[in-house]
């Protein structure tokens, strides 16, 4: 990547003769940093460490052991995750996910958390409080369209002082939100329509024996007419026990990521604008948000990939 680098510019002037502090100065550089990176390219090549490992500095591309990439173009790379929709919420493990994946860096979540608490950007860790729970029932799923978790999300919609209803399913093994519904009215019409229209998504209609679907105990999950859709097409449904929302934890998971990622801080003009803003959201969850329970992948990319040892191997426990 062709980005500017205050180093070799600063450098390049100052042996013509500029003075030097001034033109340090007006760059925002330290005479210290400027000097050290001058130390460090001196040197004839060698990976340089310190007692406890960590590379000093910058880091290499991979495969190109000459080449390094400089903290300070790391920490641009960092930003410019942390700005992306679907990034700006990623913690130092995803980070390094990425900064590996896209930028080709050779380097560790170690070195990826110093530099984002330089940064100020690392993340509150979230306090887990210890709870009490059953089980209702234990699943080991070995493969997708197994298990769905499927709940309803309110969205607000300002101009019009409306309610809509997101009926959203997510497949717990590959993390992909395969169906989702906004209407007007939470019934059970909407949610038999983001049934069917998960099974035609996966192409499973009229071949759905195996599937388990999990919901809350809403109305319209308790209705006639969804329980009919899902003996018609023999899937088995569960419930869970009331006020237990540990048990669909995923698809809880999936709407407060909704609500902090694509829903906070808008106020929606009508129902058209709040559908293509969640359809948009979605797409993009499934095809660029990375998971780390997936081996930091896209969903669509760990559901499409083929003839993988990880895929195989992975067993979700519930």
């Amino acid at each position: 990547m062709n980005l500017f680098d205050p180093f070799i510019f600063a450098n390049d002037w100052i042996s013509t003769g500029a003075p030097t502090l001034m033109l340090l100065n007006i760059i925002g550089l330290k005479s210290s940093t400027y000097y050290r990176w001058r130390s460090l390219i001196d040197q004839p090549f060698k990976p340089i460490k310190r007692n406890d490992g960590v590379i000093p500095g910058f880091s290499y591309i991979n495969n190109e052991l000459c080449k390094k990439v400089y903290d300070i173009h790391i920490q641009k790379y960092i930003k410019d995750i942390l700005n992306d929709q679907y990034g700006k919420f990623y913690g130092y493990k995803k980070v390094t996910a990425v900064l590996r994946e896209t930028y080709n860096l050779k380097i560790n979540k170690k070195k990826v958390y110093r530099l984002m608490a330089l940064m100020g950007v690392l993340r509150a860790q979230r306090k887990h409080i210890q709870h009490y729970k059953r089980i209702c029932k234990n699943h080991e799923i070995k493969t997708s369209n197994t298990l769905w978790e499927m709940d309803t999300k309110y969205i607000y919609i300002a101009e019009t002082r409306q309610v809509a209803y997101l009926a959203s399913i997510i497949d717990i093994f590959d993390r992909s939100i395969i169906s989702c519904v906004l209407s007007l009215s939470p019934n059970s019409e909407s949610a038999k329509e983001a049934v069917l229209k998960a099974l035609y998504s996966r192409k499973i209609k009229g071949k759905s024996e195996s599937l388990i679907i999990r919901t809350d105990n809403g109305s319209q999950f308790i209705a006639h007419d969804f329980e009919k859709l899902c003996i018609s097409e023999k899937i088995t449904h569960e419930r869970i026990p009331a006020k237990s929302p540990n048990y669909n934890a995923h698809i809880e998971s999936y709407h407060r990521y909704l609500q902090d990622e694509c829903l906070a801080g808008k106020l929606f003009k009508n129902f058209k604008e709040a559908e293509e803003t969640i359809m948009n959201y979605v797409n993009g969850y499934n095809t660029k948000r990375i998971h780390s329970a997936i081996g930091y992948k896209t969903p669509d990319g760990f559901y499409n990939l083929k003839n993988s040892n990880f895929k195989e191997n992975l067993v979700v426990r519930l």
